[in-house]
């Protein structure tokens, strides 16, 4: 990544002068090498996540206007700086497809979302979602054992991937999933409530998780819900 390289290069030039022009100290020129690559990283780095941040803060008024086209083509002029920091067009993959399953064009959100970093939770979702009602069962039980794991601490990550397991009839995982969970969450009632639920043959009460649930289009939404205009204040572009 460009900003990565810049802050190497930077700490090597400055290195090599202090060396040649103010002590020939290598343990010097090394700590001046060290700082010069961290503060040039982190200055150029936010710097880049200044500008994709606000092109994304730019495309709010669009989609809360039902703009849904014009904000992706927003969206996707933040690409132009994926190069410069890692892990940030799957991070803009994933705006952009959750914001197109959200509005229910569902196949065109799946390339989106396949390529979403998997620390995102509302685009994983998402994409299990997709894989349940595609009955891609092979491919939601390998996303689920990734996405489990990377979101210990995501309620609504363990609950969803317990329910769909529980759709599909293996309780035992699902039951599993809620235990292990709760071993990460102690505290979290929902999910408490989804093991009980589980435990007692019954279905988990997906609904406590709001609109979190209700985007998944797995239920009926209510008349009037627009769960995508919540969609970019609930997402964050972060540095990797």
């Amino acid at each position: 990544m460009y900003t990565l390289l810049l802050s190497i290069s930077s700490g090597i030039l400055l290195g090599f002068l202090s060396f040649k022009l103010i002590t020939p100290s290598y343990v010097l020129s090394v700590i001046i090498a060290l700082v010069t690559i961290i503060v040039t990283n982190i200055i150029v780095g936010r710097s880049m996540m200044k500008k994709i941040t606000a092109i994304f803060n730019n495309c709010e008024k669009d989609i809360k206007s039902g703009k849904i086209d014009v904000a992706i083509e927003k969206m996707k002029h933040a690409y132009k700086y994926s190069n410069w920091q890692l892990m940030v067009r799957s991070q803009i993959d994933a705006q952009i497809g959750v914001l197109l399953y959200a509005t229910k064009r569902f196949d065109e959100s799946l390339p989106y979302l396949t390529k979403s970093s998997k620390r995102n939770g509302m685009a994983i979702s998402m994409l299990l979602a997709s894989y349940y009602k595609s009955k891609d069962f092979d491919k939601m039980k390998k996303l689920i054992d990734v996405s489990v794991k990377v979101n210990k601490k995501d309620s609504f990550i363990q609950a969803l991937s317990a329910y769909l397991y529980l759709e599909i009839g293996d309780r035992d995982k699902a039951i599993s999933i809620l235990n292990d969970a709760l071993k990460k969450i102690p505290t979290d009632e929902r999910l408490h409530n989804a093991l009980d639920s589980t435990r007692n043959n019954k279905k988990i009460k997906m609904q406590t998780y709001g609109t979190l649930w209700l985007q998944l289009h797995l239920s009926k939404s209510p008349d009037g819900v627009k769960q995508y205009q919540t969609l970019i204040g609930r997402q964050k572009i972060t540095r990797r």
